[in-house]
């Protein structure tokens, strides 16, 4: 993958809830797999439309990049989310930490991203996003050695 196709990605998605399906063309392999925390999907046509139902009602969404470190044709990329919609935390921006893997040949044929969907999503939501948290600080404490188990 040279230069330019890493760039094209990472302009793209800057603005991600903007993303239309000649954009994806530019740098996504007809044959692409997609993998994130909400699912799998085969193909650029499945692709755009997974973006289309991700995206259509957030206010914004734009990614921040962090670092990256490239391998023969092997791409990770970490970055920042900042994603705003109107039914999660109140329609206030929520950061959410992430890494991009991708695998490419002349386009990108494999893009997984991983990060904490309970941190995007469930701790957001207005009936779940205080017990989430809570068993989140819970089990950091336990996990740092602070606190014992329930037994």
């Amino acid at each position: 993958m040279n230069q330019t196709v890493v760039d094209d990605l990472q302009q793209i998605f800057a603005d991600a809830h903007t993303l239309e399906r000649e954009d994806l063309a530019k740098i996504y392999a007809n044959d692409v797999t997609f993998v994130d925390p909400l699912g799998r999907v085969e193909g650029l046509d499945q692709l755009s439309e997974y973006f289309e139902g991700v995206y259509k009602n957030v206010t914004s969404c734009r990614f921040d990049y962090l670092e990256e470190c490239r391998l023969s044709n092997r791409t990770s990329i970490k970055w920042d989310m900042y994603f705003q919609h109107p039914k999660l935390s109140g329609g206030n921006e929520i950061k959410v930490r992430g890494v991009s893997l991708l695998e490419f040949n002349e386009k990108v044929t494999f893009h997984e991203d991983i990060y904490d969907v309970g941190a995007l999503i469930y701790e957001n939501v207005p009936v779940l996003g205080a017990p989430v948290r809570w068993l989140k600080r819970r089990a950091h404490r336990v996990s740092a050695g602070k606190q014992h188990p329930v037994k």
